[in-house]
């Protein structure tokens, strides 16, 4: 029988994988001419801050873009939902609460190391240049 503490630690802990699949996943970005392999809240920025420029100026090439960008979110988000709710529902389905709790954790140490290693694509014309999780984050400052 399910308890109420295993209910809440299988809530949180499907968020908090939620979250980190989300900075830490590499997923297709395909635009126009440019394409890459990024992490999804790269294209979540990209969406937002074409939402910011793009209902003022009121174009049709605008928001075209703006629906591609979107239409990114919200398939790849569902998806990644999705995987965290189910990589967390089997998991506490099948093991005991404090071994499928210590996986969930090990999955979020396991992604955030892979991150910092070069496995993204940033969008470019010509080649994607290679990338980890910080050249990535310094490209959304600048």
């Amino acid at each position: 029988m399910v308890n109420a503490s295993t209910k809440k630690t299988k809530h949180w802990t499907k968020w908090i994988l939620f979250v980190v699949l989300l900075f830490t996943v590499p997923v297709p970005f395909y635009m126009l001419v440019v394409g890459g392999i990024v992490p999804f809240f790269y294209i979540l920025y990209l969406s937002m801050h074409g939402l910011v420029v793009a209902i003022p100026r009121f174009t049709a090439e605008g928001f075209w873009m703006l629906g591609i960008l979107w239409a990114h979110v919200a398939i790849l988000g569902g998806l990644l939902y999705l995987a965290a709710w189910t990589v967390c529902w089997l998991l506490f389905k099948i093991l005991p609460n404090r071994y499928a709790l210590s996986i969930v954790i090990g999955l979020v140490v396991v992604l955030s190391v892979a991150s910092t290693r070069e496995i993204y694509r940033m969008p470019g014309h010509n080649s994607s240049p290679p990338a980890n999780i910080t050249r990535v984050m310094k490209s959304l400052m600048n």
